[in-house]
């Protein structure tokens, strides 16, 4: 494995990274899954929309690019720092935000999660895609793969999908800290996503739980379960159900919802975990994301040294 003490000239040096922005660190740092979000050319406004999006906790926003770009450079990341893979070496989740359509950017992303991989972070890409996913994934998902410990697709036009991309990053890093009422572990979340290509759907219910008992979590899981298709999470390898709401989130809440999206998956073993991230300022929203993940080849170990010569 590659030293993740050196610096990206060394390890790749073709590879350039640029701090544009870090989040407040949260008041008890240790209960935080410090995480960074990367973004290439093509995507370089998600860090500024997450940036934006006050996300707490202890998150690096980076901005990718290769010796290709480094005339551009002044004009591109002005005042940003020069940083390495070393001030990343205790993140739980690297985000590298991807354009599908731009060659550049899949070239520098698979750099990137080549170079993170070999420091041993676990490296998920995000692309848009526009047309409905099917169980099988698309080329360009499959393919990424091979850089990738994860992919997932966000179904909307990129400023849709950065909206949707802020969201996923803020709540699913929000319910891995270890606050109340539930944590998730990491590793959870690392074994349902390793090696997968993964949907996102979003569905929300306004009902307090105090009206109608039982009635808007299923309300909320109901329009998820539509967003990302039924068949999506019945044929699921594994789901992670993402439950955000202000301090009224009750466990009976959390329990059903894993629940009803449970009853729907039918692959032998595949598993099911809730995460909660509390809102206290959400004032009786109730919102479950569910990340239905497949994996489309046979599992095996890939390395982070597989070349994927054509996506380059």
């Amino acid at each position: 494995m590659t030293d993740v003490k050196m610096s990206p000239d060394d390890v790749a040096p073709r590879l350039r990274l640029w701090e544009t922005g870090r989040s407040k660190s949260s008041d008890d740092p240790e209960n935080d899954m410090p995480l960074a979000v990367i973004c290439t050319s093509a995507c370089a406004d998600l860090g500024v929309a997450l940036a934006e999006a006050r996300l707490e906790g202890d998150v690096r926003y980076l901005l990718a690019s290769t010796s290709a770009w480094e005339n551009e450079r002044d004009g591109q990341f002005g005042d940003a720092v020069r940083t390495s893979f070393a001030a990343m070496s205790d993140v739980g989740l690297v985000f590298i935000a991807v354009n599908p359509e731009a060659d550049s950017d899949l070239a520098v992303a698979c750099e990137v999660a080549r170079v993170a991989r070999r420091g041993g972070l676990f490296a998920v890409a995000f692309i848009t895609q526009r047309a409905a996913p099917t169980c099988n994934g698309g080329a360009i998902p499959t393919e990424l793969l091979r850089a990738f410990d994860a992919v997932i697709e966000l179904r909307a036009e990129w400023p849709q999908a950065r909206s949707l991309a802020c969201d996923v990053v803020r709540h699913l890093a929000g319910g891995l800290k270890v606050a109340p009422p539930v944590c998730t572990d990491l590793a959870d979340v690392q074994g349902i996503l390793r090696g997968a290509i993964v949907s996102v759907g979003v569905g929300e219910a306004m009902d307090s739980p105090d009206l109608h008992d039982g009635a808007r979590e299923r309300d909320a899981v109901e329009r998820a379960i539509r967003d990302v298709g039924s068949l999506q999470v019945e044929s699921a390898t594994g789901v992670i159900v993402v439950i955000t709401g202000d301090c009224c989130v009750r466990l009976l809440e959390i329990a059903r919802a894993t629940h009803q999206v449970g009853g729907l998956v039918k692959a032998e073993n595949a598993a099911v975990i809730p995460t909660v991230h509390v809102e206290p300022a959400t004032h009786g929203h109730f919102r479950i994301f569910l990340l239905a993940a497949h994996r489309p080849i046979p599992d095996r170990v890939v390395g982070p040294d597989e070349q994927i010569q054509h996506l380059s």
